[in-house]
C-alpha cells in the first residue's frame, strides 16, 4: 500500500497544479503525469497503469507505462515493453468494451481479482505480455467521464496474495479525481472546477477544515458587523467567531492569498489564527444571510469577479469562425454585449490577481490574455480568433481613440471608475500597435489608491541608503532615476518626494501619467493633443518659484536642456531615463545634445535600478554554490558561501511559486570631482563606470548577488535579472570580502 508520506508528497503535487491560477501545458501535464504514473506504480506495487480517454464513441489509450520490475531479472525484454507502449498508445478500443465501458458507463470503479471478467480485449493482453490476474479500473470523471485510469497486477513479492486492496482502490479514487481536473483544464484552459470541488481540492492542500454548508458555522454577528461588508468581500475573509481580544477563526475560499490577509489583519488589527476552507457557493450565501443584498453596490462581488461564465459567453457568440457586426452603440453600453462585460471583468480580475500589466494577443488561430505579475506574464484566457477586433474596439473607445486606424500605433489612458461599479479607483495605460494577426493591446494598471512606500522599503542596502538620503536633501542639482519600464522608478522618486515633503518646500510635478497622488505636491497631468508637454510644463515651472521639480521623463533634447538649466539654477530637479545602468545616462544625455559641463555641473546622482523576485521564506533551502556559481559569487563581491535556491514545488504562502514578491536593486553613482573630470574630458561608458566603482558605487550585479547573500533573492534570479560585469574593480571586490 502507498505510504502516507508518498501519498502526501504526491497529493501535493497534484494538488498544486490542479488549484493553481494557471492553467497547466501540454508539456508540464505531460510531465506531471508521468511523476504520477510511476509514483503510483511504485507506491501499489504494480505492474503497469493506463490512461484511457475517451473519443467519441472509442477509447484510447492516452498513456501507458510499465513497471521496470518486469525485465528487472532480464533486461534483453526492456526493448520489447517499450515497443509494446508505442503499439498500445497507437490502438482504439470500442468504448463499450469490458470492464472499461462498464466504468466509464456507470462511473463506478471495478475490482477484479484473478482475471475474472477480464479487464482488456485478449489482443491487447497478448500485446502486453501480461496474464492478468489483478486490476483496478476507476473513471476519470470531471464535470464529465473523460475516461478510465487502469492499474494491472500488484507484484507477487508484494504480499496480500499478489493482489490488490481495498485500501489500493481508495488511493486510486483519489489520484483519478486529480488527474481528471488536470486532463479537463488542459483540454479547455477556461474550465474551472465546480465550486464545490475547488474547496475540497484547496482543504485537501492545505490540509484546512472544509465548511460544507452555512448551517455549520456559529456565526458571532457582532463581529460581522464591525469588520463590514466593504472589507469582507474585498479581502475574501469572513469572521465567524472571536478566539481572543484581536484573534479570530474566518473562512475563506483561498487561504492560500496571504496578502489578502495581510490586508485584512492591517485594516482590522485581527489577526486571523483558526481558517476553514469553504466554496464560493458558500462565501457568497453567507454574505446575503448577514448583509442587505445589494447593501454596497460599490463593493466586489465573488461571482462578478470570475470572467469564466463572460468567456463560456464570449465563445459561444465568437466560436466556430462566426464575427457577429457589433456596432459602436453596443459597443458604448456596458451591458450590452458579452464583450463589454468580458473587457471589464478581465481588468477587474488583473487588478484582484496583483498584476502589473494585461497583455491581449492576437495569434492565427485564437485570441490570448496574459497578465504581468511579479514581473513574469501568466497566461489567463484564450477566446476565439473572431473576439479580438470587438475587445479592441472597446478598449479603444474607452480611450477616445480612433477604432477605425489599424495599422498605426496608439495611445490612451482609461479612468477605470467611469466603466464600473465596483470600488476599483485605478487608472489604466493603454497603448495598441499592429502585429501579424491584428492589433496587440498592452494595459498598465496604476492603483490610485495606493500609496508611495518608505525609502527603507525599497530595497536599497544601508550604504546606498544613507548615501541617498544625503543626494535628495540636497538644496538643487539634478537626481536621475533609469531602468526599463516597471523597474520601479516612479515608486522610488515618489518615496523620495515624500521624504522631503514639508510645509515649507513647494514641489511641482509634471507626469504622464500621474500614478500615486501625494498630498502636498502640485502634480500636472501631461496631455500632447492640447500643447502641454514636459518642456511645457517645466518652463512654466520655473516662474512658479518651486522648490522641487519632478519631470515623469527625460525624453527629448528640449526637455533635456529646460531639466539641465532648473538643476543649475537653484532648484533640485528629479526625473527618469531609459538607459541600462547609471553611467550610460550621462552617454544619453550628451546624445540629447547637453553639453558635458553642464551635465557635470548639474548631477547629483544617477540612480539604476531593477526589480527581482524574492524567495519565499517558508520554503526556501540552504544550497552550498560549487563551481561556476561559486566563482561568479567570489568575482563579483569577494564571497562565497551557504545560499538560498527556491523550492520548485513551492508552498502555500507563495502559491506554489517558490517565489513571492519583488525587491529592489539599486547601483548608486554619486557625483564627485574624478566623475566631473570624466564627464567634462568626455570619458566613455566603461571609464566612467570604473572611476564610479572606485568611488564606491556597487554595480546592479554586486548588489543583486548581496542580495542573494543576505538571503532575499537566489543565484538563479539574480542572474536571469542581470549578466555578470564586464567591469569589475578589483579594489572594490577586495573592499566588499574585507566587510563581509
Amino acid at each position: 500500500m502507498m505510504t502516507s508520506t508518498t501519498l502526501s508528497r504526491l497529493r501535493r503535487a497534484l494538488l498544486i497544479k490542479v488549484i493553481s491560477r494557471q492553467a497547466p501545458s501540454r508539456s508540464d501535464f505531460a510531465a506531471v503525469l508521468e511523476l504520477t504514473a510511476l509514483k503510483v506504480m511504485e507506491a501499489l506495487q504494480a505492474q503497469s497503469i493506463r490512461f484511457y480517454l475517451t473519443e467519441g464513441d472509442q477509447l484510447s489509450i492516452h498513456r501507458a507505462y510499465f513497471s521496470p520490475g518486469l525485465w528487472a531479472d532480464d533486461p534483453a525484454k526492456e526493448p520489447q515493453f517499450r515497443s509494446t507502449v508505442d503499439e498500445l498508445q497507437a490502438r482504439r478500443l470500442p468504448r463499450n468494451a469490458g470492464v472499461l465501458g462498464r466504468v466509464i458507463e456507470s462511473g463506478e470503479p471495478e475490482f477484479e481479482r484473478h482475471g475474472t471478467g477480464g479487464t482488456e480485449a485478449p489482443s491487447l493482453q497478448e500485446m502486453g505480455g501480461l496474464a492478468v490476474h489483478s486490476a483496478l479500473t476507476v473513471p476519470l470523471k470531471s464535470t464529465s467521464i473523460l475516461g478510465a485510469l487502469q492499474v494491472l497486477n500488484k507484484d507477487p513479492d508484494a504480499g496480500s496474495h499478489g493482489e490488490f486492496t481495498t485500501e489500493d482502490l481508495a488511493v486510486l479514487e483519489e489520484i483519478a479525481e486529480y488527474a481528471s481536473t488536470l486532463i479537463h483544464r488542459v483540454a479547455d484552459p477556461r474550465f474551472q472546477p465546480p465550486a464545490e470541488d475547488a474547496a475540497r481540492f484547496v482543504a485537501r492542500f492545505t490540509e484546512l477544515p472544509l465548511v460544507g454548508a452555512a448551517g455549520e458555522l456559529e456565526i458571532d454577528e457582532t463581529l460581522v458587523e464591525s469588520v463590514g461588508e466593504a472589507v469582507i468581500r474585498r479581502d475574501g475573509v469572513f469572521p465567524f467567531k472571536r478566539l481572543a481580544n484581536n484573534a479570530i477563526a474566518a473562512v475563506m475560499t483561498n487561504p492560500l492569498d496571504y496578502s489578502r490577509r495581510e490586508m485584512f489583519t492591517r485594516v482590522t488589527d485581527l489577526e486571523i489564527e483558526e481558517v476553514r476552507v469553504v466554496s464560493a457557493t458558500i462565501f457568497e450565501t453567507l454574505l446575503k444571510n448577514h448583509f442587505k443584498e445589494g447593501s454596497s453596490s460599490a463593493s466586489f462581488e465573488v461571482q462578478d469577479i470570475n470572467i469564466g461564465a463572460v468567456a463560456e459567453a464570449i465563445t459561444s457568440v465568437y466560436g466556430m469562425d462566426r464575427n457577429p457586426d457589433i456596432s459602436a452603440a453596443d459597443l458604448e453600453r456596458e451591458d450590452s454585449a458579452p464583450i463589454i462585460q468580458l473587457t471589464n471583468r478581465v481588468i477587474e480580475d488583473a487588478y484582484i490577481s496583483g498584476a502589473s500589466d494585461i497583455h491581449i494577443e492576437p495569434s492565427e488561430k485564437d485570441l490570448l490574455v496574459r497578465y504581468r505579475i511579479d514581473g513574469l506574464c501568466q497566461d489567463k484566457l484564450r477566446l476565439p480568433k473572431a473576439a479580438a477586433g470587438a475587445m479592441v474596439a472597446r478598449l479603444k473607445i474607452m480611450c477616445n481613440l480612433d477604432i477605425s486606424e489599424t495599422r498605426l500605433p496608439q495611445d490612451g489612458r482609461i479612468i477605470f471608475k467611469k466603466y464600473t461599479k465596483k470600488n476599483i479607483d485605478v487608472d489604466l495605460r493603454v497603448a495598441v500597435g499592429p502585429v501579424t494577426h491584428g492589433e496587440k493591446v498592452v494595459i498598465r494598471l496604476l492603483d490610485k489608491s495606493k500609496s508611495a512606500l518608505p525609502l527603507g522599503a525599497l530595497g536599497f542596502s544601508d550604504e546606498n541608503l544613507a548615501r541617498y538620503r544625503d543626494c535628495i536633501h540636497q538644496p538643487y542639482g539634478m537626481i536621475l532615476h533609469c531602468g526599463p519600464t516597471g523597474s520601479g522608478k516612479s515608486m522610488t522618486l515618489y518615496s523620495a518626494l515624500g521624504e522631503v515633503n514639508t510645509r515649507d518646500t513647494n514641489i511641482q510635478t509634471a507626469e504622464d501619467p500621474i500614478e500615486y497622488t501625494l498630498p502636498g505636491l502640485n502634480q500636472t497631468q501631461m496631455n500632447r493633443q492640447i500643447g502641454l508637454t514636459f518642456a511645457r510644463a517645466l518652463r512654466a515651472y520655473l516662474r512658479m518659484d518651486p522648490d522641487i521639480i519632478l519631470v515623469g521623463e527625460i525624453r527629448d533634447q528640449e526637455t533635456a536642456q529646460i531639466a539641465v538649466e532648473a538643476a543649475l539654477t537653484g532648484h533640485l530637479l528629479v526625473s527618469t531615463l531609459h538607459t541600462n545602468d547609471a553611467p550610460s545616462s550621462v552617454t544619453r544625455l550628451s546624445e540629447m545634445g547637453v553639453e558635458p559641463f553642464n551635465i557635470s555641473a548639474s548631477l547629483v546622482c544617477v540612480c539604476a535600478q531593477r526589480l527581482m523576485r524574492r524567495v519565499c521564506r517558508t520554503c526556501r533551502r540552504v544550497h552550498e554554490p560549487k563551481g561556476r556559481e561559486e566563482e561568479i559569487l567570489r568575482r563579483a563581491i569577494g564571497w562565497s558561501g551557504p545560499i538560498f535556491k527556491a523550492n520548485p514545488n513551492g508552498c502555500p504562502a507563495c502559491a506554489g511559486l517558490g517565489y513571492k514578491g519583488r525587491v529592489g536593486i539599486h547601483e548608486l553613482m554619486v557625483n564627485n570631482e574624478e566623475l566631473t573630470e570624466g564627464i567634462n574630458q568626455g570619458a566613455n561608458v566603461a571609464d566612467l563606470k570604473r572611476i564610479a566603482i572606485r568611488n564606491g558605487m556597487k554595480t546592479l550585479h554586486q548588489d543583486s548577488l548581496l542580495k542573494v547573500k543576505s538571503g532575499i533573492t537566489t543565484l538563479e534570479e539574480a542572474l536571469s535579472t542581470l549578466p555578470p560585469d564586464a567591469v569589475v574593480s578589483n579594489r572594490t571586490v577586495s573592499t566588499m570580502a574585507s566587510c563581509a
